[in-house]
């Protein structure tokens, strides 16, 4: 509580920071926001062009790729801004009582615009090479809510870890680097031993990212485990993040 004041009062600021960030990020640029729009169908053709060239990919293997594609990057841009928020707000952290975990959220809620727009190119494709669709591509609107609020846990989680361990964002990078391998972005997890595919999937992101390929090519609804599995993980991260910053969120100042 701030006075008389919860997180939730200042939703307003939130969004507002988010969108400024997003603006600023695109600041000086000649196209400007075209380039939400531009770089990921860059990477998207980049990553197809030599994974399609390296293996047999498969039928509608671009909308696999993309879909896992803009996941990672969510969930990869959301983390890394939201470790470092802290410490790019330092001069309103120190002038201005607020609260804190407002940095890290705003910083995930930029990306999520972003994500938007790479939703509307996904379901671009959709049409483009005509895939057929079923009821369970609804599933998706479960599996992006769970993949925001995993991506929010963990961005509160680790800027809280990086005040107190700088080296932290280093190894943070490397992890974030990894993903777009350790998880089904541009392989299939049936085609891995069964064993291996049970240990890749303990990661959540990689479950989410198998739950959004299944439903929405192949119509097919995650297994009980598997959203059970999703939303305890989801919410159980978030919940971890928000009473380790609520502990310490008091000595974070001294930290700077």
């Amino acid at each position: 509580m701030y006075g008389n004041y919860s997180l939730f009062a200042f939703k307003d600021a939130i969004l507002y920071i988010s969108i400024l960030e997003l603006k600023v990020r695109y600041k000086g640029t000649i196209l400007g926001f075209i380039w939400s729009v531009i770089e990921p169908l860059a990477q998207l053709a980049i990553l197809y062009a030599v994974f399609s060239f390296l293996s047999n990919t498969g039928e509608n293997f671009i909308i696999h790729l993309f879909t896992g594609l803009i996941m990672v990057q969510l969930f990869s841009r959301g983390t890394t801004q939201g470790m470092v928020s802290l410490f790019l707000k330092k001069p309103i952290i120190l002038s201005i009582n607020v609260p804190k975990m407002m940095f890290p959220i705003s910083s995930v809620l930029t990306h999520l615009w972003m994500f938007f727009i790479e939703i509307a190119i996904l379901f671009g494709f959709v049409g483009i090479f005509q895939l057929e669709v079923g009821i369970a591509v609804l599933t998706l609107i479960l599996v992006f809510g769970l993949l925001t609020i995993l991506t929010i846990g963990v961005a509160i989680l680790i800027s809280v870890i990086v005040s107190y361990f700088r080296d932290f964002q280093i190894i943070w990078g490397i992890v974030t680097m990894s993903l777009i391998f350790i998880t089904p972005v541009f392989w299939y997890v049936e085609d891995m031993p069964e064993q291996y595919a049970d240990i890749f999937l303990l990661n959540p992101l990689a479950t989410l990212m198998e739950m959004a390929h299944q439903s929405l090519l192949f119509n097919s609804f995650p297994s009980n485990f598997e959203l059970l599995y999703s939303i305890g993980t989801s919410f159980g991260i978030l919940l971890v993040a928000l009473l380790l910053f609520k502990k310490t969120e008091k000595k974070l100042v001294e930290l700077f």
